[in-house]
């Protein structure tokens, strides 16, 4: 990875990299380093294939650089002598000194090298291919010799030959994502270039086991690619070249971005240069319209990354929006204005003043939609003496920037050199053309423009072909919304195979969507502890002209492997009537009744989301609901919860199931009454001691019959759950008995104020309460397991339309 890190845009961290070796040390003091566990031979090989795809995606951008230069070259030599001459022989072969020879020497080991890395079952040889790159660096030397006399002729024609400075002012690469470079640009890549080739070779023999047969060539390379730079004394970027001389500023990361400050939500635009991070106001005036305000900057050397895992300081908002409020809210008015639009071109109607309010109102809540949606935390400092905080909407995102912002900053100089306000504005500005930008506006689109989609992407997914190894391997899926990409599902992990075969349904809802991403990830595990690392990903844009109601066969290229699945595209006119109008604000801790009245349900969120989840993935999973989640992450959940239901929902797809039958049991628990009612439990308990068993069964259901409306619709929907649960008790080994033990005590137990009655009157805690609690489910369980009615015919009406 850090071979691509500074030399072109940052389009290699397609594929996870891991960190640099210590530099300066040698093999045997990195070995002794305690670095804890040893990821074992297979997984270091794995990592050293990632760094060869970022080697051959970063040398084709090279060998396009120097291919571009030699065109330049032979086209200006082909002119000498002609009415169409802009320069002489001599200026010629001095700007373009060697060019011709290093190009053909990277194309050669960029070739090479892809040829082994599309082999890499049958052993390749990479430690030949750098061996051979290695023995050129004369060329090397040859070109820097040359290389202030050639700048110097390159901006002495740039001051006196018109033509020259038109013809060479905008450069176009092909791999160059559209950003334009001048001829001093592509001159300096072999000068930035050179020190690359150490750095690299570090990183792989840091994942290279010393027993390899590519070990040894690799060791070889390094120390005469070493050698070379210590002869010309090279080792110290400041003095490889003067200040004038040194890498140009160029874009390697950017995108808008919320940022939090001053108690307040900010739309930004971050720009990761190769020396500097900056931050900029962002100003749109429509789709196609924008501009930049430079607020702040820190230079590359002085960024620190806060709270890398984004969990140990979250970020505290004074003021929570109810982002599910705003969706529900903007995908009302977007009907509307939809509607009204259609009848005023039927009727070839001017816009009248009620289409022009409501378009206010949505722009209105698409703005705070944009602000609102993100919630991850992401935060860099100034070397501890100022913190900034931003939200971010998706962990691929975030791992991007942590990424690129760690790889820039491995071979970044270690002097500081400190940009302008007016220099970095430049730079922006001219960076401006090439980019662009999209918040997945319904009212920026134009008659040209599909329609933003609405509704459900169904998705099979079946197998993923082309890995060289087995693994363990997963599939996420993210989609945009607002301008910002959301994770919405992922994939059983396929353990150990070389040909995931997932056969697994999932199901992406849609909110003014164009965009789906699809990331491949493979889980390594040591000690106890799981990493993931990026294997490939695809993007692709979704439109009406291909998307229907019928499942068509794709299959999708993610880098070394393709993905084959099954897609279809359900519309929905309503737009988000499936998200919950209210968000479940104070949902922990607060009765039942008013979280549902909160709501407008009938069963309150945070239960019917984790109950579709369990039945999604969970209920063939041996003890389901026995097993404890982890306890920091059932607090995040919590959290998550308590602050943004859409997220959460979102997030606990991703989780382990066991935290997500965790969550709902925490939720159960921490009920200030348990659903049974405080009034009404010393009666069930009551009930429940009668040894006539008609008499029992009488006096039960006429109290379940007096609980309160919600109370009934809450319980009679967990008892269905259960039910469902223990249809599959041959996989997952729970009976009803199991059922009613893990959740009487939740459901049926004494007000929090039991320890100073009598205990005569209401049960406590013994042994002989709790399995009266479990008792007293288990015979609901079990007459409804059989097809018998518990409550009033309205009661089971209304949780079946829950269901």
């Amino acid at each position: 990875g850090v071979y691509s890190s500074s030399v072109e845009s940052a389009s290699f961290l397609s594929t996870s990299t891991p960190p640099a070796r210590k530099r300066g040390l040698k093999d045997s003091e990195q070995n002794d380093s305690p670095t804890g566990s040893s990821p074992s031979e297979s997984e270091m090989l794995a990592m050293c294939k990632c760094i060869v795809s970022s080697i051959i995606e970063s040398e084709t951008a090279y060998v396009d650089c120097l291919d571009t230069l030699n065109q330049y070259a032979r086209a200006l030599s082909s002119a000498i002598g002609t009415n169409q001459s802009v320069l002489s022989k001599e200026e010629i072969e001095t700007i373009f000194y060697k060019i011709e020879q290093l190009h053909d020497t990277h194309k050669n080991f960029r070739d090479g090298l892809r040829r082994n890395f599309d082999n890499w079952d049958a052993k390749p040889t990479i430690g030949e291919n750098f061996k051979f790159l290695a023995s050129r660096l004369e060329v090397y030397k040859l070109f820097l010799e040359n290389y202030s006399k050639a700048i110097e002729t390159v901006r002495r024609c740039n001051a006196s030959n018109l033509k020259f400075e038109e013809l060479f002012k905008n450069i176009k690469l092909n791999t160059s994502k559209g950003q334009p470079a001048t001829l001093e640009d592509l001159l300096h890549k072999p000068v930035a270039r050179v020190q690359k080739n150490a750095l690299v070779l570090h990183d792989l023999l840091h994942y290279i086991p010393s027993s390899h047969h590519d070990y040894n060539n690799l060791r070889a390379a390094l120390k005469l690619t070493q050698r070379f730079l210590n002869e010309l004394k090279l080792n110290s970027t400041e003095s490889m070249f003067p200040h004038q001389d040194r890498a140009p500023r160029h874009v390697v990361k950017n995108s808008f971005i919320v940022e939090y400050s001053e108690g307040h939500r900010k739309l930004r635009h971050l720009f990761l240069f190769n020396d500097v991070i900056v931050c900029a106001k962002y100003k749109p005036s429509s789709r196609q319209k924008f501009t930049f305000e430079v607020k702040w900057y820190i230079p590359l050397s002085l960024v620190t990354l806060i709270d890398a895992e984004g969990e140990a300081d979250p970020i505290r908002e004074d003021n929570k929006v109810n982002v599910c409020q705003l969706r529900s809210r903007a995908s009302t008015l977007r009907d509307l204005v939809t509607k009204e639009e259609r009848e005023n071109a039927k009727l070839s109607k001017p816009p009248g003043r009620n289409l022009e309010r409501n378009r206010k109102k949505l722009s209105e809540l698409e703005a705070q939609l944009v602000l609102h949606s993100p919630n991850l935390a992401f935060k860099i400092g100034l070397k501890n003496t100022k913190t900034y905080a931003f939200f971010l909407s998706s962990e691929f995102e975030r791992s991007q920037w942590i990424e690129a912002i760690n790889v820039l900053q491995s071979s970044a100089p270690l002097t500081v050199t400190t940009p302008s306000i007016l220099e970095l504005q430049s730079c922006i500005t001219s960076a401006r053309g090439c980019m662009g930008t999209n918040m997945g506006s319904f009212l920026t689109r134009t008659a040209k423009d599909e329609d933003l989609l609405v509704g459900d992407l169904l998705i099979t997914v079946h197998n993923l072909q082309g890995l060289n190894r087995p693994a363990d391997i997963f599939i996420c899926f993210e989609v945009d919304s607002y301008g910002h990409f959301f994770k919405k599902a992922r994939t059983k992990t396929c353990q150990n195979t070389l040909e995931p075969n997932f056969n697994q349904e999932v199901v992406i809802d849609l909110d003014g969507s164009q965009t789906l991403r699809i990331l491949c990830y493979e889980e390594h595990t040591s000690n106890g502890t799981t990493a993931t690392v990026l294997r490939g990903k695809a993007a692709f844009e979704m439109s009406r002209s291909w998307l229907t109601d019928k499942y068509q066969e794709k299959s999708f290229s993610l880098q070394e492997c393709t993905l084959n699945l099954s897609i279809k595209y359900s519309s929905s006119d309503v737009g988000l009537q499936r998200v919950p109008s209210c968000k479940p604000v104070g949902s922990f801790g607060v009765k039942v009744q008013q979280v549902c009245k909160k709501e407008k349900s009938a069963v309150p969120f945070v239960i019917t989301t984790c109950v579709r989840e369990v039945e999604r993935r969970g209920i063939n999973e041996v003890g389901i609901y026995r097993v404890s989640g982890s306890a920091s992450d059932l607090q995040r959940l919590k959290r998550t919860f308590e602050n943004d239901p859409y997220e959460a929902e979102q997030l606990l797809k991703e989780v382990d199931i066991n935290n997500v039958t965790g969550l709902l049991k925490l939720y159960l628990r921490e009920l200030p009454e348990a659903l049974f009612t405080d009034g009404l439990y010393p009666r069930f308990f009551e009930a429940f001691s009668k040894h006539d068993q008609e008499e029992k069964k009488t006096m039960l259901l006429n109290l379940f019959n007096k609980l309160p409306e919600v109370n009934q619709h809450v319980t009679l929907f967990l008892i269905d759950h259960m039910v469902k649960i223990n249809q599959n008790e041959a996989q997952n080994k729970m009976s009803l008995h199991n059922l009613a033990t893990v959740f009487g005590p939740s459901i049926i137990r004494p007000c929090s104020n039991a320890a100073s009655q009598s205990p005569s009157d209401l049960l406590t805690t013994s042994t002989v309460d709790v399995m009266a609690q479990a008792g007293i489910l288990y015979f609901f369980l079990r007459r409804r397991a059989a097809g018998f009615a518990l409550s009033n015919s309205e009661a089971r009406e209304i949780i079946q339309a829950t269901d």
